[in-house]
């Protein structure tokens, strides 16, 4: 048994070093540059929101769209969504939101001038939209909150989303740990290894997630989906109207 893999059969409670306020910034805009590859090898966000976005998105393409991604970090995702929207003919518009001032500078700088993209930052668990969007979307986000602020957001966020939540995060396994643990090799100077590390020890299982959605979201039609290399992505149906009604089905 190789003892240095930590026990995985809870939720880690440690800390992201990049999450701390004074964290080293050079240290951290290298992380977020960083991601933009990481996510592209292993995250799968072009297959989940082609499926869970702009497959739904089609089914009335006449039609302008609002996303919300959660944590959305350098905002490479959203610029890569906006340029497939278009591709499709579709009209979307994303407004893409982290708490991180420094990391709100730097997607701004980078992908500030993309058309359809609104770079923001707000707090997603005090700050829900005022009007519904049609879609919310995160990669690697719900990993950065307890099990309370989990069911917190969610309870606040799907009634005031029309028709799909599309959460995407990290299954916890010793099996990711160690495959991580390899591919970060390859991303030094940064916070990519440490925390990447910590963020599958803080993932989740898929009962894990399933009960949280449970106990938030009773009356959403919800499930779990799981995608190798070790992801799993919670997809709700939502219904929220204009008035801020739900149309229970």
């Amino acid at each position: 048994m190789k003892t240095w893999i930590p026990d995985m059969l809870y939720r880690a409670a440690c800390d992201e070093l990049m999450d701390a306020p004074d964290c080293d910034e050079t240290r951290l805009l290298r992380t977020v540059r960083q991601f933009s590859s990481i996510n592209r090898l292993v995250s799968r966000y072009r297959t989940i929101l082609k499926r869970e976005v702009l497959a739904d998105m089609m089914k009335e393409p006449g039609r302008e769209y609002h996303l919300v991604d959660m944590g959305a970090g350098g905002c490479d995702i959203d610029a890569w969504l906006l340029q497939s929207a278009q591709r499709l003919g579709l009209k979307l518009r994303i407004s893409a939101c982290d708490l991180d001032p420094r990391i709100i500078r730097y997607a701004r700088t980078t992908y500030g001038d993309t058309p359809g993209l609104d770079i923001r930052r707000l707090d997603l668990l005090q700050y829900p939209p005022e009007e519904p969007v049609d879609y919310v979307f995160a990669n690697h986000f719900l990993h950065h909150l307890t099990d309370q602020q989990i069911k917190h957001l969610l309870g606040v966020w799907a009634p005031r989303t029309r028709r799909r939540m599309v959460l995407s995060d990290l299954r916890r396994s010793s099996a990711a740990y160690l495959g991580y643990a390899a591919l970060s090799l390859f991303y030094p100077a940064s916070f990519a290894r440490t925390d990447g590390l910590i963020s599958i020890r803080r993932g989740f299982l898929p009962g894990e997630l399933q009960a949280l959605a449970d106990t938030a979201l009773p009356e959403n039609r919800h499930t779990v989906l799981q995608y190798s290399p070790g992801r799993l992505v919670l997809r709700i149906e939502c219904s929220a109207l204009p008035n801020d009604e739900r149309t229970v089905n």
